[in-house]
């Protein structure tokens, strides 16, 4: 990666996940950003270096920009619009109640940037957005152009992000595509000139139309969706026949056509992407006359995913009423503090309606407000994981964190009531429980054995003996 030549000035609108993301990332390869949002108190914080969100290495390079001048947060529209060539914006589109995306933000943005715009700038949309959005935007810039008495030149673009939280740092800064959706020469100019220093090799730009470019985020989020959901649906079926899903995986994954990547079964998947982008697929398939059955397929196989883990208590214990529950993992996924459709909230839901009681423990997250008022005889968060299970009666692992994978057993025997434990993620795979009184039920793993099953087929074995024989 090398740093820009010549630098171009660029207003961000937005300072939520993509917006803060893709505003550090060009200001650290040289480029002069302003990002702006309406909330003065996270523009105080961000001017300090206090990220309002957790993301691996973002805090620091956000500090690392403001300290050379190179990025600077503001709420004046004024100030980033007559700053900007490039005017991007990132704001949030949250779903509607059918599912397809709110463009209420986006539309406003780009009505603002119209009535205050005295110069050409490519107005870029970032947020993830419905295909034709971008024809909304240069209608909605006209109309501000129009409103305010003013003729501007300026052109739109497409340019959607493809960041993974807890990873966007580096997703950004060595990116396997950069897609820009134009039919505007001056766009594609100045945008291949803006993202030059992040590209590897030539492969890296994609240059398409506005439509193909909003429809590419969406589909590579189904893609990686169906996978997760396919692997889900095995894992049911392992469970049913007495396989082991661990065993399919490996297999599957050895085949170089399909890939090891978003093949591990689970509790389900959530955040601020796969959901909603899923449930804006299928509106936008509706608002086409379009049945799309393979999209609404994943999504209700992803729905029901999120009650095996309670479904497989229940088979154990019969009843959860008065059964105190450890939770492990809040966040939808590691290394983010991200809530946003994670499949704990649901498992927390259900567990309190079966009677149950529920302690829950997460490196990052320390607070849910949707259970705020529930009394801390029913429901709290503590701070040690190992606190959580001290008189539990069953230990559900949600989100694979890195702390929990050393798993000092010994002590969850010690300290819980029954020592039951459902891994929604098998994460302990290969952990043997064979010699303790542990119940040890992961996801599509009916019929795993313990490292110690195995050993009798080991060198010395019947299958050992059996070696011999033929050699």
């Amino acid at each position: 990666m090398r740093s820009v030549d010549n630098p171009i000035k660029v207003s961000v609108f937005g300072a939520g996940y993509v917006g803060l993301v893709s505003a550090t990332g060009l200001a650290a390869i040289g480029h002069q950003v302003v990002c702006i949002d309406v909330d003065a108190e996270r523009v105080e914080r961000l001017m300090l270096g206090e990220v309002p969100f957790y993301e691996p290495g973002l805090s620091e390079l956000v500090t690392e920009c403001v300290a050379t001048g190179r990025l600077r947060f503001t709420t004046s529209s004024h100030d980033a619009i007559a700053h900007g060539e490039v005017l991007m914006i990132g704001v949030g589109t949250p779903p509607l109640l059918d599912g397809s995306a709110d463009l209420s933000q986006v539309i406003n943005v780009a009505q603002t940037i119209g009535g205050l715009l005295d110069h050409f700038a490519v107005v870029v949309v970032k947020s993830t957005v419905p295909v034709g959005t971008s024809d909304i935007v240069r209608q909605a810039v006209a109309d501000g152009a129009r409103a305010s008495g003013e003729a501007i030149d300026f052109a739109v673009a497409s340019n959607p992000e493809f960041l993974k939280e807890g990873d966007a740092v580096r997703d950004f800064m060595q990116p396997d595509r950069i897609v820009i959706g134009s039919s505007d020469a001056r766009a594609i100019e100045i945008l291949s000139a803006m993202y030059a220093p992040l590209c590897s090799s030539p492969k890296v730009l994609m240059v398409m139309s506005e439509r193909s470019s909003e429809l590419c985020k969406y589909a590579s989020n189904a893609m990686l969706a169906t996978r997760i959901s396919f692997m889900n649906e095995i894992a049911k079926l392992s469970d049913a026949v007495g396989a082991d899903v661990i065993d399919v995986q490996r297999v599957m994954a050895a085949d170089p056509r399909i890939g090891s990547k978003y093949l591990s079964a689970g509790a389900g998947f959530g955040g601020s992407c796969f959901p909603k982008d899923l449930r804006a697929i299928v509106a936008m398939g509706n608002d086409n006359d379009m049945n799309l059955n393979l999209i609404k397929s994943v999504i209700e196989v992803n729905d029901a995913q999120q009650n095996v883990l309670l479904d497989k208590a229940l088979q154990h214990f019969g009843s959860l009423k008065g059964k105190r529950c450890a939770i492990w993992g809040l966040s939808f996924k590691p290394e983010t503090d991200d809530i946003r459709d994670a499949p704990a909230l649901t498992l927390i839901r259900r567990l309190l309606a079966e009677g149950a009681t529920v302690v829950a423990h997460d490196p990052l997250v320390k607070w849910l407000p949707m259970f705020s008022s529930i009394a801390p005889n029913l429901f709290e968060i503590v701070d040690c994981q190992y606190d959580a299970v001290v008189d539990a009666d069953v230990l559900f692992l949600v989100t694979e964190w890195k702390q929990f994978r050393e798993l000092d057993a010994d002590r969850l025997v010690r300290d819980m009531r029954e020592c039951l434990i459902v891994d929604g993620r098998n994460l302990w795979h290969d952990k043997d429980f064979g010699a303790m009184p542990v119940t040890y039920l992961g996801v599509g793993r009916s019929s795993s054995h313990s490292p110690a099953e195995f050993g009798e087929f080991g060198e010395f074995g019947e299958l050992g003996e059996l070696r011999k024989l033929v050699s």
